[in-house]
Parts: structure tokens; sequence; C-alpha cells
């Protein structure tokens, strides 16, 4: 059984202007010790799916239908449905977290040292000492300079970088069968960026850990993912290992952003680009999502049918009517 499976699961935002579905019938897995990234544009859903996993979403939203199963040491548990004081022993416990932006989910008026011990006293339930010598190691685990220092240090006399693997040092404090990171590369540059990356790759070797990688980024997925969910408005459009997805993308809308790459560019040539603009979730067009801005759309069936998710080969889902007939000279 998966480590964690999500199963048709439907968040949407109840506001004055009407029902929001930010995430619309998805279904994933991750199976344990593997990173699945999940990649889509700004808007399509893929920071709420990490929110429901941890019931963190905000009012008005709420999940409305669906299963999250988290099955860890022959326990399984649906994260939907679970109440409040459960959810707070998974969070942090078995699965960890990697919010996007660690200068506003660190608190400034705490050391940093304290708030990676909090975590391993709240969970392990450890004396100060022993949660004090755990953040120490945690710290060394992600490789901060003069951990004995930094430990005392608050966030505020940290570079972004070092904020971050404060944040994975956290996250990984107490053994979480699954880390969740939402961006944790967004706020960096570039040479930090593939730092971070290559400490997340090596703490998944040496750790076991899951982990759910949420990113808009392809060069990220590429080097760091076993396997790929590609979202588009509120739904998986695409699902494969990464290197099926990268060599033979089948969805028009992840031939699109493949083919929108810098580096798919002929040289001297114009850089492609996706026509139009992603839908807002009140207005979803009727069929296919896509079909609006796609340039293999079809009447009447995307216009009018919405397409299911199925298996074009092993392991590899497409939702599009015509996945694996769309011609191969537009694939980047």
């Amino acid at each position: 059984m998966p480590l964690l499976s999500i199963e048709d699961l439907v968040t949407a935002f109840h506001t004055p202007a009407g029902r929001v579905p930010a995430v619309d019938g998805v279904s994933l897995s991750i199976d344990a010790g593997r990173t699945l990234g999940l990649v889509g544009e700004s808007g399509c859903g893929k920071s709420v799916t990490a929110m429901s996993i941890l019931q963190l979403v905000a009012s008005p939203g709420r999940i409305e239908s669906g299963r999250i199963l988290l099955s860890v040491d022959g326990d399984t548990a649906d994260l939907a449905t679970l109440p409040e004081p459960a959810m707070r022993q998974i969070r942090g416990g078995k699965i960890g977290m990697i919010f996007q932006e660690p200068m506003t989910s660190l608190n400034p008026v705490f050391t940093i040292g304290d708030q990676v011990a909090e975590t391993v006293r709240l969970h392990r339930k450890a004396s100060r000492s022993e949660a004090r010598a755990r953040a120490l190691e945690m710290l060394e685990l992600v490789r901060i300079a003069d951990p004995a220092r930094r430990i005392d240090e608050f966030p505020h006399q940290l570079s972004g970088g070092m904020r971050q693997r404060v944040m994975i040092a956290m996250a990984l404090a107490c053994d979480p069968s699954l880390v969740i990171a939402d961006e944790p590369t967004t706020a960096l540059d570039v040479t930090i960026q593939a730092q971070i990356l290559e400490l997340l790759s090596d703490l998944r070797r040496r750790l076991g850990t899951a982990i759910l990688l949420i990113t808009h980024d392809l060069g990220v997925v590429a080097e760091t993912c076993d396997e790929v969910a590609v979202m588009y408005a509120g739904k998986i459009v695409e699902r494969a290992p990464a290197e099926e997805l990268f060599s033979n993308p089948l969805h028009p809308y992840t031939i699109g952003l493949l083919a929108a790459r810098p580096e798919s560019a002929a040289a001297g040539g114009r850089l492609r680009t996706i026509p139009g603009t992603v839908p807002p979730p009140q207005h979803y067009p009727s069929g296919c999502r896509f079909h609006p801005r796609c340039e293999f759309a079809r009447e009447p069936m995307c216009k009018g049918e919405l397409p299911q998710l199925r298996e074009i080969t092993p392991g590899h889902f497409v939702r599009c009517h015509y996945a694996g007939e769309l011609e191969a000279v537009s694939r980047p």
C-alpha cells in the first residue's frame, strides 16, 4: 500500500461570490522513500492540495469529499476526517512541512534552536536538554556552518538559504515518513537553490523519507523527482515517471510547458508560449478545462465532455480524449 494515497479529493472555498473549487477530484499516491513532483501554474491548486493533506486549509475553505490515506507502520488513517488533536500528532511527527517563505514561517522572537527543539519536545516528549541536543544534531545534518553558535541565533540573523535549512531541520527533526516541500527554493538565488535541492535528495537517500515536492519549475522536477503529476485548473492532467514524462509528454498542456522552456527554443528562435490564461476556478469552462488554450482541441468532444484520467501506457496516466494521437511534430 502507498505511504500516502489521495482519492478524489475536493477542496473548495465558499465565498460571497460563490463556491470556488480549488482542488477538484485530485487522486495521487506516493510510495515510501520516493519523490513525487506536483507541478503547474500559479493558482492551479498545488498548495491547496498540500494544505488539505495537513488540514491547514484556511476558512472559508474546507475539504468537501475524498480520502487522504496515510499508512505508517501498518496503521492507516484518513487525514481528511481525522479530528484536530490527532492531526496535531501527524503534523511535524509523521508528516513534515517545508513552507515557501521561511522568514514568515519562523517565529522572529525565538532562536532557531528553540524552534527546532520545540518540535522534538512536542512529538517525542523529550526533555529540554534532549531536545536541544537533537536540534543541534539536525542543524549539523542540514549542513549549517558552525551549528553550535547558530543554534542560539534568531531568524533575522541568518541568510535566506540558512533559514530554509532550518525549515528542513524542523521538518525532519522527528523522522517523518513524508515531507511536503511547497516551493522550497522560490525565494533563493540559483546557487542556493541547487544546494537546497541537493540537500533534500541526499537526506531522502540517507533517511528514506518520501517527499512531495510542489513547484512550477520543471528543471527542479527533472533534477529531483521519481514521478511527476501535472496539475491544471484543479485537476491532475498527466502523471508518469519523470523520465517518461520528459521524453514522451502526452497531454497538450504538458507538451506546451516543456516547449516553453528556454532551452527548447531553437538558436535565435522565439520562445514558445501557451496562448490564453488559466481560467478562474469559479468560471471553469465546460468539457476539458484546457480546451480554450489547446491547439489540438476538437469539437464537440473537447468542449462538451470532461476527459477522464486514463492509463495510456503502463504507469502513464493522461486526462485527454486524444492522448497518444497528437502530432509528434508539436512536441518539444
